[in-house]
Parts: C-alpha cells; structure tokens; sequence
C-alpha cells in the first residue's frame, strides 16, 4: 500500500526524486517503471506500471460513443507516459505536464493507496485545509456506517 505525504523539491531539469521510504516499496514490489498521467486540472497521478495496467484495461473498455467518455480517455490515455527511476530514485517529469498542473518547485507526493498523486505543495495545503473544514455532520450523512 502506497500511503503518506512528502514534501519534495524538483530539481531545475524537472526531476523528481522519489523519497527513500517508498523507492523501497516501489522498487522491491513493483520494479522501476512508473506511469504518470493527467486526470484533472490540479495534480497528477503517478501508478506504479503493474497498477497502471488494469486502470489502463477499464478506461480502454469504456464505451467510445460517448463523447464525454472519449474526452477522459484521451485526457488520461494520452497524457500517460511510462517512466523509468533513475539509480538515484528519480523521475524526469514531462514539462507539458509539469505546465499543465503548475508544477514548480515545492510538490506534494501523496500516497493514495495504489498510485500517487503529485501536487503544488501550495495547493496541496489549501486543499488539506479544505478537508479539515468538512462539516462533520455532513460527512457522516455521505460516509453512513463508514469509520476510521
């Protein structure tokens, strides 16, 4: 299981160093290839390859006559890129989607259980800030008989 956050700093050739504590998990359980791709506006997902590849079968086997459905696959399918760890643990971001998120210096890596997702660190705190404001009685209505 993929879990936590760090705070990392890319490098000026927009590399991304992968913290010691999950190159070990990734490298030991799921070898070296990462797969990173767009899903939406604010940050990026990064799967490791074998967990890639059944959200790669589900988005390939949805229904391509709808046109709203073909958008999110060409969004997700073909902004996907494979990515290889460096021996140093490092992953050379695409600048297109470095750009398209706003990805600059300070980022988030977010462990999501089976992928990651890779955040401004700025919008990343607004976002934890916004979690933290749920109305708790709200959350309760949507979670139901959900506890932690």
């Amino acid at each position: 299981m993929i879990g936590g956050v760090s705070i990392v700093s890319l490098d000026s050739k927009g590399r991304l160093a992968i913290p010691a504590r999950h190159r070990e998990t990734l490298l030991s359980a799921f070898g070296h290839k990462l797969v990173v791709t767009l899903e939406s506006p604010d940050h990026l997902l990064i799967y490791p390859e074998p967990n890639w590849r059944p959200v790669e079968a589900r988005l390939l086997a949805l229904p391509t006559g709808n046109p709203t459905l073909k958008r999110y696959q060409r969004l997700v399918l073909g902004h996907a890129e494979t990515l290889e760890m460096d021996s140093a643990g490092r992953i050379l971001l695409p600048s297109r989607l470095r750009d398209l998120v706003g990805l600059e210096k300070d980022v988030s890596l977010v462990g999501m259980g089976n992928r990651f997702e890779l955040w401004n660190a700025e919008e990343w705190d607004s976002q934890t800030n916004e979690a933290l404001a749920i109305d708790q009685t709200e959350l309760a209505q949507h979670l139901g008989d959900f506890t932690l």
